[in-house]
């Protein structure tokens, strides 16, 4: 068997995965990241609120970033 395999069916895809090298764990979570951006596709945002997200980022880190370094550095120190 091949580790990885997709299969067209009609309008879908059968997926097969070796599970000896993946998780199942980690494939759920792979396809509920799918499943998020599909849904952000679907929602269909304006270019508005997408930099509204990059301005609250970019607030964050400054207010942040200091300390959550520091968190960082000192993890590395020990």
């Amino acid at each position: 068997m091949k580790n990885f395999s997709i299969q067209s069916v009609g309008n879908q895809a059968v997926i097969t995965v070796d599970l000896s090298l993946i998780s199942l764990e980690s494939l759920t979570r792979l396809f509920e990241r799918l499943r998020t951006e599909e849904l952000i596709q679907k929602a269909d945002f304006s270019d508005g609120l997408i930099e509204i997200g990059a301005e609250i980022k970019q607030s964050w880190w400054r207010k942040n970033r200091e300390q959550y370094l520091q968190g960082a550095l000192d993890a590395d120190c020990h």
